[in-house]
């Protein structure tokens, strides 16, 4: 599989932008990268950020973060290794509230949302470099936004699909890296580490991503009610906790659920009356909310198998990431970011999709596609009846997995920032 595109030179035209005060750390600058988004434990940009600047710190690079954390948990090792960082962002708060804008002699990782949103001269901060970071579901472009991709000296993307869409639209400055896994926590069960017994009896099916119709949990919720009728003692947990609750309605488009969840005053998705509503007895599931990234290999450990049925994913999905690190067997679908990591070597691949329509709030769903029920629970009923093959398969996911450490990703990233000066 290949990791990277070619970095073809793209040199940004920094006099287009007005001059701000330079700023140093109080280290050297020399091998320094500032991240531009907020590090955390519950949303994909957070875990990937908070990994991202540990392994630098590992790395010697001096990772400068622009944001403050937000509900980030760590254990004491991770945190003492962060907290000079920690502090000088701090800092870096104070001066950007007095300037506005920061500048710095290093590169400056962006985060950057669909249409290659916000423009560099929108963003807090810039450097020697300025890298845009983007996981986009929507493939309709504006011209607006093609020209904002090009203030940037480099676009990395986190799945061979974005890639290849941004290459079609004549982007020559993109990179693909992909997201890692913690290794050292997302392990297989085997004889030292054996499936951990929270619910005695029961046939854990496993389900992760926020709520909503692009992450499909209503195929997820069809399969498993078919699947739960045939298996009582089947059991469905899940982690559909949705910080961005204005998106969570989505999921009533769905032709095999009702409606969407009440909201309460308190902004929790009240979910588990809303799958009573759509035919689940209370008995057959668990709704474990927005669990911190480090408790999750204790969760992926009590599972028998993982769905992750999306329309679209515009990474690799890093919660089936780490659910095939763990050796769960997992039923993915083959669409979009999801192919880099979907293969019937170490997966259950979902094949019978068909092309899903655009809906608000995205314009463009080139590659997105909407998978099968009866081929979700077939997968179940395969993983259900085959326990030994369904291990096997999950020991090879494992391995599988060994490949994308964050370690070796982030070095990968690294080396892509450092060849920028040699373009």
């Amino acid at each position: 599989m290949s990791r990277s595109a070619t970095i073809s030179p793209w040199r940004r035209r920094s006099s287009s932008f007005p001059r701000s005060p330079k700023i140093r750390t109080n280290m050297a600058d020399e091998g320094s990268i500032a991240i531009g988004w907020r590090l955390g434990s519950l949303s994909g940009w957070g875990v990937y950020g908070t990994n991202l600047a540990l392994e630098l710190q590992r790395m010697g690079r001096n990772p400068v973060l622009l944001a403050a954390p937000h509900r980030l948990d760590l254990d004491g090792a991770a945190a003492a290794a962060l907290k000079p960082a920690f502090q000088r962002q701090q800092h870096l708060e104070e001066l950007i509230g007095k300037v506005g804008v920061l500048e710095f002699d290093f590169p400056v990782l962006h985060s950057l949302r669909n249409d290659f949103q916000p423009a560099l001269d929108r963003q807090i901060a810039r450097g020697s470099r300025n890298v845009g970071v983007i996981f986009f579901e929507d493939t309709q472009f504006s011209q607006e936004g093609l020209a904002r991709a090009g203030e940037y000296d480099l676009i990395v993307t986190g799945s061979t699909w974005n890639r290849d869409i941004l290459v079609g639209r004549g982007l020559t400055h993109v990179v693909n890296v992909f997201q890692g896994v913690d290794t050292g926590l997302f392990q297989a069960q085997n004889k030292d580490k054996p499936k951990k017994d929270t619910y005695p009896g029961r046939f854990v099916v496993f389900s992760g991503g926020k709520l909503e119709y692009r992450k499909a949990q209503d195929v997820v919720i069809a399969a498993f009610r078919e699947f739960h009728a045939r298996h009582p003692d089947a059991l469905l947990i899940f982690a559909w906790g949705n910080q961005w609750p204005r998106i969570m309605p989505t999921i009533a488009r769905s032709p095999f659920t009702d409606g969407a969840p009440d909201i309460g005053g308190d902004g929790a998705i009240k979910i588990g009356p809303w799958l009573e509503n759509n035919g689940l007895k209370r008995q057959s599931f668990v709704d474990l909310g927005m669990p911190a990234n480090r408790l999750m290999p204790d969760i992926l450990a009590s599972a028998d198998a993982a769905i992750f049925a999306n329309r679209c994913e515009p990474g690799t999905n890093l919660v089936a990431m780490e659910s095939l690190a763990a050796g769960v067997p997992s039923v993915i679908a083959m669409n979009t970011g999801q192919l880099d990591i979907a293969d019937p070597g170490h997966s259950y691949p979902l094949h019978q999709q068909s092309p899903v329509e655009p809906y608000p709030p995205y314009q463009g769903t080139q590659g997105w596609m909407e998978p099968s029920v009866d081929e979700v629970i077939e997968r179940l009923e395969e993983i259900h009846a085959e326990p030994d093959q369904a291990s096997a398969r999950g020991r090879a996911a494992a391995a599988f997995m060994r490949g994308f450490s964050w370690s070796s990703q982030i070095a990968e990233l690294a080396a892509a920032i450092d060849a920028l000066d040699g373009a």
